[in-house]
């Protein structure tokens, strides 16, 4: 499947701060648009080497012009892992991408060969748990189908928190650290800062417009989850 993020494609600051990696020296961008992740990085640390991964012809142009290293592939196709060869990395970001792919726990769980071993995957999940989706299937009656965001109409999974964890256990990683980006209404950017007076239980799962988890390969059998985190 190739994924467009045209009209996503930008600047992070969200992934970008969740990044904790001590000793970062690459990153692999997976689904880097035009490369406004990899932009941001390099400038917050000018040593670090970003690459990336987009199906996208035009966008992948402009990435190549910013990353230093990019590849062209259909994540959905097991080939893409080969195409990267004697290259690991500290960082694997997958910024709103999981969700457009026919399996993504599996391109997940693969992509877990090109990770150091003290690596970080990000992951970054829209919340179909948000409030607005009791709004239009209960309310208006209708599943909505939008160019963007959370009802948007490339995703072919849809996840609330538990499926986001389950997806990354069952990968064979655990969750080092979980943020959330609050919005009141999903379209509009300017209630997000409104949003965060409604960021504790038990309003959170409602009001939580995307989940950003910082995960590590599993050190054990116990991954831990509380909903009231």
């Amino acid at each position: 499947m190739r994924i467009s993020k045209r009209g996503y494609s930008g600047y992070r600051p969200d992934i970008v701060a969740a990044i904790s990696h001590p000793n970062i020296v690459s990153v692999l961008d997976v689904g880097c648009g035009e490369g406004g992740i990899g932009a941001q990085l390099k400038e917050k640390t000018p040593a670090v080497a970003v690459y990336g991964i987009e199906g996208d012809p035009l966008l992948l142009a402009q990435a190549e012009e910013i990353l230093d290293g990019c590849w062209a592939a259909d994540l959905d196709a097991p080939e893409w892992i080969s195409s990267i060869q004697d290259k690991t990395f500290d960082v694997i970001i997958f910024a709103d991408v999981l969700e457009h792919l026919k399996s993504p726990g599996l391109v997940l769980a693969n992509a877990l060969s090109l990770l150091n071993e003290k690596g970080q995957v990000v992951i970054c999940l829209p919340n179909v748990r948000h409030w607005s989706t009791f709004y239009h299937l209960y309310i208006k009656g209708v599943w909505p189908s939008n160019d963007r965001g959370i009802f948007d109409k490339t995703h072919l999974h849809f996840f609330a928190r538990r499926n986001i964890l389950d997806l990354i256990s069952e990968a064979g990683l655990e969750v080092v650290l979980e943020k959330r980006n609050v919005r009141i209404v999903e379209p509009w950017s300017w209630t997000n800062l409104p949003g965060k007076f409604l960021d504790w239980w038990p309003f959170r799962p409602f009001f939580t417009f995307q989940y950003i988890h910082v995960c590590e390969l599993r050190s054990d059998d116990s991954v831990g989850s509380n909903e009231n985190k």
